[in-house]
């Protein structure tokens, strides 16, 4: 409860109180298309932190289920101990540490504006208090994309246990092989956990589906409103001295954040596609140990239909509006560009 008043109710009452009572021309009072559009930034950035907090706070359950259940799996493996390999989470604590660098950048420069334009302390709180909100919404994105890390070893644990198996079973000795109910008995505990990896898909997209709705629609208006004012800013305006450039540099990267975080989510999603992938194709190079006979292939051919209809499911989709992937990410991206060339057209309309 302290994280939610912390990260829900302080921020947005500053906010409030700031833009209420400060005579600092936040309000949407320029009717400009310039304005408008930093104006639905804001908007979108605190609807969306504000949505996404409420919405894991009354989740919590069932996310911390459903990595307590991933995690009571590593456990029993022994983070690949049998394998030789290691599990790591190290990708994710260099890409937090960037981000974190990234933002803290951000509220700096923000200061700029009190030394070249004599900012006044209610607009410098203003922002300053929105970026960290900003900052809040890029962080979810990156839990989710941790969760999803998460997900995605699960399934390469399995299939680089299955794959180890496969291996021995080449470098036995030739004196014969191993007889079916060996490979019967594999073939089903992965098959099993196959299953297992599809349930916990599916956890993951009941748990989270509205959350990365709204995680994606704000990347989206976020990305494209950084990208369409510090260009217009860039045309209109001239930027003499290093502390213009750094601010025009520091802000045209505010993109950074919310795509990054994006492509990181998308990018999860499509490993963990290809991990599921590479245990199905395991599991059925497993069935090509069996012997030819007509009890085996009727039982692998059941086995096969299930999985083909599972393989039609594996992908991360909430409410099958969409499907996170790279394909996904690149498309937003040409959106972004798309749009961003129509809005461009009414710079005439701009007031001087």
């Amino acid at each position: 409860m302290l994280k939610v008043i912390l990260h829900l109710i302080i921020p947005n009452a500053v906010l409030l109180w700031i833009t209420i009572t400060g005579q600092t021309g936040i309000l949407l009072t320029v009717p400009s298309v310039h304005i408008t559009v930093f104006f639905l930034r804001i908007s979108f950035t605190v609807l969306t932190m504000n949505l996404n907090v409420l919405l894991n706070y009354f989740s919590g359950r069932k996310q911390m289920d459903l990595l307590n259940e991933c995690h009571a799996y590593f456990r029993d493996t022994k983070f690949f101990n049998r394998t030789g390999t290691n599990a790591s989470f190290r990708g994710a604590r260099i890409a937090l540490a960037i981000f974190l660098l990234h933002h803290t950048n951000y509220e700096l420069n923000q200061y700029t504006y009190v030394i070249l334009y004599d900012e006044k302390w209610p607009e410098f709180t203003f922002y300053v208090v929105y970026y960290f909100i900003e900052m809040i919404t890029v962080m979810i994105a990156l839990y989710y994309d941790a969760v999803l890390d998460v997900l995605r070893i699960g399934v390469r644990l399995d299939c680089a246990l299955l794959s180890k198996c496969l291996d021995q079973t080449e470098l036995k000795n030739d004196s014969g092989n191993f007889d079916d109910s060996y490979w019967w008995r594999t073939i089903e505990y992965f098959y099993n956990r196959m299953l297992a990896g599809h349930s916990r898909r599916s956890a993951y997209n009941r748990a989270f589906r509205l959350q990365l709705v709204t995680i994606a629609l704000n990347t989206f208006i976020v990305s494209f409103s950084i990208f369409y004012v510090n260009m217009n800013s860039i045309l209109v305006n001239a930027h003499e001295g290093w502390m213009e450039k750094y601010k025009r540099v520091t802000e045209s990267l505010g993109f950074f954040s919310h795509l990054g975080a994006m492509l990181l989510v998308c990018h999860q999603a499509t490993e963990l596609e290809c991990e599921q992938r590479c245990l199905v194709r395991l599991i059925v190079e497993a069935q090509s140990k069996l012997t030819k006979r007509a009890s085996n292939m009727k039982r692998g051919d059941m086995i096969n239909s299930r999985i083909m209809i599972i393989q039609h499911e594996i992908k991360i989709s909430p409410y099958d509006l969409f499907e996170f992937d790279m394909e996904f990410f690149f498309g937003m991206i040409a959106a972004i560009v798309t749009y961003l060339v129509v809005l461009l057209q009414f710079r005439g309309l701009e007031p001087s």
